[in-house]
């Protein structure tokens, strides 16, 4: 199984949104907060990252806390047995 991260990506303008799914899998996106989610292999999560923050109609991009706080309780779990 191919473990997946999520990014959270802000954008200027939409047309960014045909150029993103290219790079990676879009999840959900809104137009009128200019965001969006997409998965990316955690293998190459470092330089997708890179990737998109060159992109022009992109603001700033974010690693998504929501799969942090899931391996952590994961790992919680893992000590406790």
């Amino acid at each position: 199984m191919i473990k997946r991260t999520s990014l959270i990506v802000y954008f200027k303008s939409p047309k960014v949104l045909k150029m993103l799914g290219k790079i990676g899998e879009i999840y959900y996106y809104t137009k009128r907060n200019k965001y969006a989610v997409i998965y990316v292999n955690h293998d190459e999560k470092d330089s997708m990252i890179e990737e998109i923050r060159k992109l022009k109609l992109v603001k700033y991009v974010e690693e998504s806390i929501f799969e942090n706080n899931i391996l952590l309780n994961e790992q919680e779990i893992e000590s406790v047995k």
